[in-house]
Order: structure tokens, then sequence, then C-alpha cells
């Protein structure tokens, strides 16, 4: 298992190092994930879809899709229960 955080902001990141994002709503800081490499393979082309899309000016509800494909591979991962609700609440 790989352990990673997620860094959700204006824009959702996966970093290998825990560090405060200073926050103007409910949000939480950085998501504990831990899971196969696998997963986070996927999880990086996701990212590079979504980055893609912003470079490109796509609609923000098409970002917003993506980013919501990616909540729902990454939510089973997060070990925290609370963290794990969040992520959950926040899939489209």
């Amino acid at each position: 298992m790989i352990k990673k955080y997620l860094i959700i902001g204006k824009q959702v990141t996966l970093s290998s190092t825990r560090f405060e994002v200073i926050r103007d709503d409910d949000s939480p800081g950085p998501i504990e994930v831990k899971a196969p490499i696998e997963v986070f393979w996927k999880a990086q082309e996701i990212l590079k879809e979504a980055d893609l899309q912003i470079s490109s000016g796509e609609g923000q509800q098409t970002v917003d899709d993506t980013y919501s494909k990616l909540l729902k591979l990454l939510a089973p991962h997060c070990t925290s229960e609370k963290d794990r609700m969040w992520v959950y609440q926040q899939i489209q």
C-alpha cells in the first residue's frame, strides 16, 4: 500500500508529503489515502485529464465531473472515517 495526501483546493492534487493549506471553505486539510499503486496510477491519469480540461478552457462542470471521478476512486481508501464521509458527500 502506498500513502499519499489528497489536497483539495482550487485544483485537486495528490502529494507525497503532508502540508497544510489555508481554506476559505469547510473542506478538510490534507486527506490521508492508502491504496495500491494501481489506484494511484489511475488517479494520476484522472488528474492529468482535469489539468488538460482546465488548460483548454473546458467548462467548470466538465472539470467537476472529472474531479468527482477521482473522488469516487479514492474515497474507499481514505484512512479517516470522517474524511471518507466528507469525500463521499462531495461526489456529484
